[in-house]
């Protein structure tokens, strides 16, 4: 289980510490998918970076395990909104990056990278460049290259944010479904009330800055669809859409001052 346990954070301002998270609480628990939701600069990245130890909280702590995570730890991976494969790496080589920090020998990693780029569409090309690659194909080596570690949390910043609408829904699913079948856990951070309602099993939603934790939301509709395109026409999605909405309490005045 991951759990966020009273996170707060700032950051040093021309006039002093700039309040980013105040008190922020909620768990993550095994085989469960979570989305985080708010208004833009309300601190949700920033609350990833904490959660994968990229910075360290003012106070309160972030839990894996019922443990502190300090610094970097194996069972975490993270999927950013721009990719990070390196592009003088072929991708087969990007997928294998992770391994070969690890230590692993060269013909087990090479092993583990095939399989996965054969699992995800991604056969044929393991010497190409990640430029040769479509923006989709480009996010399907950046899961593959998370996944080849293995982690048993995926932290998942707006990573479909750059994706058409297709490819995003395409790809949404997959993710879907290989936290469902690995029982990962899940932590995403988005903007789309659409994609939290249709991947996640529950939804916390974010004030604006200093972020507090304004409501949570289960939502059952991920688990009883087949695919992630079909929430959306289920009965209950406009509902939660619209509590969703109405708890984000955002215009277009709130909208210009959060940006």
């Amino acid at each position: 289980m991951l759990e966020f346990r009273n996170i707060s954070f700032s950051f040093p301002g021309r006039r002093g510490p700039v309040e980013v998270l105040r008190d922020v609480s909620f768990t993550c628990a095994e085989d469960e998918i979570v989305a985080v939701i708010g208004p833009s600069g309300c601190g949700k990245s920033t609350l990833l970076s904490l959660a994968i130890g990229l910075r360290k909280p003012t106070a309160g702590e972030v839990l894996l395990d019922g443990r502190p995570v300090k610094g970097a730890d194996r069972r975490l991976g993270m999927l950013f909104q721009q990719t990070t494969l390196l592009p003088w790496r072929s991708v087969l080589e990007n997928i294998e990056l992770g391994l070969e920090i690890r230590g692993e020998l060269k013909a087990q990693r090479r092993k583990r990278a095939l399989a996965l780029m054969q699992q995800y569409g991604l056969a044929g090309f393991e010497r190409k460049y990640p430029h040769a690659l479509s923006g989709g194909m480009q996010k399907r080596a950046a899961l593959a290259q998370t996944l080849a570690i293995e982690p048993t949390v995926l932290l998942l910043d707006e990573p479909f944010a750059a994706l058409d609408a297709q490819t995003r829904v395409v790809i949404e699913n997959d993710v879907v479904k290989i936290c469902r079948a690995g029982k990962r856990t899940m932590v995403i951070v988005t903007h789309d009330i659409a994609e939290a309602i249709s991947m996640a099993d529950r939804v916390v939603v974010l004030s604006r800055r200093p972020a507090t934790v304004k409501q949570i939301y289960q939502i059952p509709l991920s688990r009883k669809a087949a695919n992630v395109a079909d929430v959306p026409s289920m009965q209950e999605f406009t509902y939660f859409f619209k509590s969703i909405w109405d708890a984000l309490d955002i215009s277009v005045t709130g909208m210009s001052a959060a940006a």
